[in-house]
């Protein structure tokens, strides 16, 4: 399938398109965070997991096409190349260093796409260093770009969809992401979003327009996790709990599969009903939760409704004694705090034991 594109002779204005090639090669970059680059921090913490977003993506181009993928946290990225179109992911604090890598890749002739949660908050910053950005999800945007491109017309700017499903999305191209280079090469994302509206979280803002909390088919979900080697996953979800059908039935799936994994969810999910057992006879065995404060008013001004009366020393001792690991989020700097938060905060965790 051939795909054209349109080149302008400024990099940095491309409303005059004077001439159109065929898209042969594509690259797609996750640059470096800016604090992944200091002395002070340590490598390891961001080659933890590969670039699912990108891989996503990277599932809706013609399999014919020269792809590449790269991340620039665990490999130096190659320059010198010139991919017919570029497709660079932004957070906030690699953002300075997407620009100069869509800046380069347009100078030298690539049409260049941005899109993530940067330049989803910031799309006015984005727009001159882009040929066309990306706000929100992507799963329907990007087969959307794709046709326009093909039609010779594609956008400057691609809004939110409205349509928000996960049903039919192709299989990851898991081939293209150098497994031997990250701590948790079997990461997985059977969700999207969260049902909660944590006024602290990028969720809102990121999912506007539609749905903010949506999931995989199960089938397909388990047919993602058989596709993966090994024993041990890792998922990657806001809240892998957040929708008790979609993953009772998940968990009742992973039964017998032999698998180890970890996973994110809300203090209320964990006390709900016996959906933590369910994941636990799973292989469950590591639980990111967030408790946040331990201020009933901070978690009201937060809209962290579903901490609001529960009693967090319970969840400890439920999921100890399931032998799940907590790994335990708390956010500092909320309205109200004083000094002696953090004070307050260690001592708490020390007390009741949080692994």
């Amino acid at each position: 399938m051939h795909r054209t594109l349109r080149r302008a002779t400024c990099p940095r204005r491309r409303t005059d398109l004077i001439t159109q090639r065929t898209v042969k090669s594509v690259k797609l970059i996750l640059p470096a965070l800016t604090e992944a680059t200091s002395p002070y921090w340590r490598p390891i913490k961001y080659s933890l997991f590969p670039p699912l977003g990108l891989a996503t993506l990277a599932a809706y181009l013609d399999p014919d096409l020269e792809i590449t993928l790269q991340d620039e946290h665990v490999e130096k990225l190659v320059l010198d190349d010139e991919p017919d179109l570029v497709i660079i992911q932004v957070y906030i604090t690699n953002a300075y260093r997407a620009y100069q890598l869509a800046d380069h890749y347009r100078a030298r002739g690539s049409y260049v796409i941005l899109g993530g949660l940067h330049v989803t908050s910031l799309p006015e910053e984005a727009t001159p260093h882009a040929d066309t950005i990306f706000l929100g999800p992507g799963e329907h945007i990007f087969p959307q770009f794709l046709k326009d491109l093909a039609a010779g017309n594609p956008q400057k700017r691609y809004k939110p969809s409205p349509v928000r499903t996960l049903e039919g999305l192709p299989p990851i191209r898991r081939d293209l992401i150098k497994r031997h280079r990250y701590l948790a090469p079997n990461s997985i994302v059977v969700s999207r979003g969260c049902p909660h509206h944590c006024t602290f979280c990028y969720k809102d803002g990121f999912f506007t327009g539609g749905r903010s909390f949506y999931t995989q088919v199960v089938e397909d979900a388990l047919a993602e996790i058989e596709r993966l080697p090994g024993r041990h996953l890792y998922f990657l979800d806001d809240h892998l709990l957040g929708n008790t059908r979609f993953s009772r039935d998940l968990f009742q799936g992973m039964r017998g599969m032999g698998r180890v994994f970890q996973g994110a969810a809300t203090v209320d999910s964990i006390l709900r009903d016996d959906l933590i057992e369910v994941a636990a006879a799973a292989g469950l065995r590591s639980l990111f939760v967030g408790f946040e404060t331990l201020s009933n008013n901070a978690l009201q001004d937060a809209g962290k409704r579903q901490n609001l009366g529960r009693d967090y020393r319970e969840v400890v001792r439920r999921l100890d004694s399931l032998g799940i690991m907590i790994n335990g989020s708390f956010v500092f700097g909320l309205d109200g705090d004083e000094r002696d938060v953090f004070r307050r905060t260690v001592d708490w965790a020390v007390e009741v034991g949080i692994t």
